[in-house]
Order: C-alpha cells, then structure tokens, then sequence
C-alpha cells in the first residue's frame, strides 16, 4: 500500500527533503516507507535533529559506538550496519568495536554475538588458520 492522499503525500515529502538534508543528502528506504505517514516521518526528523544537530556533548565516533550497540542489542542489522560503518567513518578503530561486541556478548549473550558478527561480516576479514 502507498498514501494516497496528495496532501499527505506533499507534506511527507517536504519532511523528506529536510530529513536528506539533516542527513547529509541521504535518506534510507525506511525514511521513504514512513513517508506514508508525514507525522510519523515528522516525528523521526524532530527526535534525529534533537539527538544529532542539538546540544552535542558525546564525539560522533562514540555517538554511532553506542547506536551500533544497541543496535546489536535489540537485534536491529540495520542500525548495526549502518552505524558500525559511521562508527569507522568518524574513526573507530577494529579493537573498539570489537570491545562493543564484547560488551554485548557479556550483557546480552551468544544470540546477540552471533547475529551482530553476521551483520557485520562484510566490514571484517575472517582470521587465517595458517
């Protein structure tokens, strides 16, 4: 199903536009599916500019650290995803985010470990047995 009210549909794609603009010009097919609902997608834009574009205390590389964390933690492979390659991108090295792996593996078990190594398998080279 896609809105079909145009008036909804205008609305949604002027938070749209400021949601890719927030975001540095890119937008995820899960913006574009909220879009169906210009409050809901109004409502992402005002809690992504609260906690990324105001009132920044935690460095960015730590900021996606965390968002990647959770993302582990509830299960989410694209947070994971995404915010582990932000997470390198703003300079987080292999050991620290193996440490966040650890750290879910110790407060969330092996049924986190293994689905967020899964995720995050293309960022990461297998070790050689030789």
């Amino acid at each position: 199903m896609i809105q079909q009210n145009e008036e909804k549909l205008e609305r949604s794609r002027e938070i749209l536009s400021e949601l890719k603009e927030s975001r540095g010009g890119k937008l995820l097919d899960s913006h574009r599916v909220m879009g169906n609902d210009p409050n809901l997608i109004n409502m992402f834009l005002q809690q992504y500019v609260n906690c990324n574009k105001k009132d920044i205390s935690i460095p960015r590389k730590y900021r996606e650290l965390i968002v990647m964390a959770l993302g582990m933690a509830t299960g989410t492979e694209t947070t994971t995803k995404v915010h582990a390659k932000l997470a390198v991108e703003n300079g987080a090295t292999l050991d620290e985010i193996f440490e966040v792996i650890r750290i879910i593996f110790f407060t969330c078990g092996v049924t986190k470990l293994l689905p967020a190594l899964e995720t995050l398998g293309d960022m990461f080279e297998p070790v050689s047995e030789e």
